[in-house]
């Protein structure tokens, strides 16, 4: 008797079951290499972005603007304007009314972390299905440990998050564009908007490559169908159209926008593409010569470095890609990583300083991203398994560097952090950092002192948000105040060739507004930086590498030297 089929049997279940448990391990990979940076960013006593701190009190000021009690009513004031940066800034003050603010904080950190690295992986599985995501989980992840996370942009990594996803939802229906699925399109690119302008950029550069590049399930399509896919893709675009004028109009506060090249001043100069390279590296975090976990430096650990990792796995890639059959029907993803790779390796630095930095690392970051849905890897070969050997080993390291900067962060940052309990409540006051110098490209002190103002109803005048029109929080006009800019211009005028600068800056905004600073944290040391400072303020407090100075009695200030 010939036994009858089972279901696990079924030509149409085994293959069904086959993908699920595949994806299902992809998964499982992701979690697990995920875990080493996440078990860093929980167990420190302050891990910090570089701008985590600013957004956590901005976040806070906003959160206590829908009330009819503020206590910064009088300070500061919020823009309604629909501009970028919305859905950080609100997403932040939900989590902070209803949550300790480190663990807002922290929550903010993981789910930018972790939404990338997910939503990397997730584009994967649309574009590729099950194959090939050992090394999409361990590539989703090492992208996601980036350099603009590493510093705080929490509004762009949301955005980030929004690339792979729109682009994911477009792929899976391109051939069946149905209303319902351009709406959707339509919101997320609006969600996108509320994020971040770059982000939201390549997504539509990425939406309009991929309309017309992408094939259908069987075959190319036709000319016609390739314009026709297109037009229906950029209807997606109207609600951008009416968003996009108000921005121009607000973005006038910031002054015309003009690319500036720093980095590449001379393209014909070697030593200057060498200069650009290093700058525009979007995934390193510390400098490359410095050995994780130690304070040892040297070229040799040049060798240690995740990016030199990442490029040799790229290149094993691309050998294992160009020497072995390469599947079809994924057209249009190597343009898109090409098109981004390149215009951020030879694109502008910014479109102007007071419209936002670092737009080269954005564009590369997601312009690797959208190299996932293409890296197949043949393992049976010697360079599809050392690609895959060389990624693991860049996340390795990368994860180690996190462990880094954790333990930095409590070693800094947590003092400025600490000090709070001694500088108390309903305090104006700013921070002078005489040295702020680190080995990672993030620097938890620069914005640290905000966090004095989330737990306790402090003025932090070095608000740098403050300084910018994409911001909704900004202080009132007509304070006496100084200005956040020029606190951070004296901050970063560091070592001896500058200290005739800034003791020329730091005793101006004194001078002029001594009165409306009650308490001054100064980091670190300075014989002639601190003769300034105890002209008005007298040292009250020594706490570690942390300072409180509070203002003397204007009737008698102390004699200038």
């Amino acid at each position: 008797m010939i036994p009858a089929k089972t279901a696990s049997s079924s030509p149409e279940t085994a293959p069904g079951r086959s993908t699920r448990n595949a994806i299902l391990r992809g998964w499982l990979i992701l979690a697990a290499s995920l875990a080493p940076a996440l078990a860093a960013i929980w167990s420190a006593s302050w891990f910090v972005t570089q701008d985590g701190p600013a957004h956590a009190y901005n976040a806070r000021i906003l959160a206590w603007s829908f009330t009819d009690h503020s206590p910064y009513a009088g300070v500061y004031e919020i823009h309604w304007d629909p501009i970028p940066n919305w859905a950080g800034h609100l997403a932040m003050a939900g989590l902070i009314s209803t949550l300790p603010a480190w663990i807002a904080d922290r929550l903010m950190t993981t789910a930018t972390f972790v939404g990338f690295a997910a939503s990397v992986f997730w584009l994967r599985t649309r574009a590729a299905g099950s194959t090939g995501l050992a090394m999409a989980a361990v590539t989703s992840t090492l992208l996601a440990l980036n350099f603009s996370w590493f510093l705080g942009f929490t509004s762009f990594m949301l955005g980030a998050c929004l690339f792979p996803i729109t682009l994911g939802v477009w792929w899976s229906g391109r051939e069946r564009q149905s209303a319902g699925r351009l709406l959707a399109l339509a919101g997320l690119l609006t969600l996108g908007y509320f994020c971040h302008l770059v982000s939201l950029g390549l997504t539509a550069i990425g939406l309009v490559v991929l309309a017309w590049l992408a094939p259908y399930e069987n075959r190319p399509p036709t000319i016609r169908e390739r314009l026709e896919r297109l037009g229906r893709t950029c209807l997606t675009f109207a609600p951008l159209v009416v968003l996009g004028i108000d921005y121009v109009r607000l973005s006038r506060a910031g002054g015309a926008m003009r690319p500036e090249w720093e980095h590449l001043r001379f393209p014909w100069s070697p030593s200057s593409w060498v200069e650009q390279l290093s700058w525009v590296d979007p995934i390193s975090m510390a400098i490359k010569d410095g050995l994780p976990l130690t304070e040892h430096v040297a070229k040799v650990y040049s060798l240690l470095a995740p990016a030199l990792w990442l490029a040799i796995a790229l290149s094993c890639w691309w050998y294992n890609r160009m020497t072995s059959p390469r599947p079809s029907g994924r057209e249009g993803w190597p343009v898109l990583a090409a098109l981004l790779i390149a215009a951020g390796l030879i694109g502008p630095d910014s479109l102007g300083a007071a419209h936002g930095q670092f737009l080269p690392q954005r564009m590369i970051l997601l312009g690797m991203a959208a190299l996932v849905p293409i890296l197949d890897l043949d393992l049976r070969r010697l360079s599809g398994r050392a690609s895959l050997a060389a990624m693991t080993g860049a996340l390795a390291i990368q994860s180690a560097v996190v462990w880094d900067y954790a333990r930095y962060c409590d070693r800094s940052a947590g003092q400025i952090i600490a000090a709070g309990a001694r500088v108390g409540s309903n305090q104006r006051l700013v921070t002078l950092l005489i040295t702020s110098r680190t080995r990672f490209r993030s620097n938890p002190l620069m914005h640290a002192e905000n966090w004095l103002g989330v737990d306790r109803v402090n003025v932090v005048w070095n608000d740098y948000e403050t300084a910018h029109y994409y911001f909704p929080v900004q202080f009132r006009p007509g304070l006496d105040r100084p200005d956040p800019a020029d606190l951070e211009r004296t901050t970063i005028l560091e070592g001896p060739e500058n200290l005739a600068e800034r003791l020329r800056k730091w005793t101006a905004i004194l001078e002029r507004h001594a009165d409306v600073i009650d308490v001054v944290l100064v980091w670190k040391k300075d014989p002639a930086v601190d003769a300034v400072t105890e002209r008005f303020y007298r040292l009250d407090e020594e706490l570690g590498d942390v300072r409180i100075f509070r203002r003397r009695p204007r009737e008698s200030p102390a004699a200038a030297p």
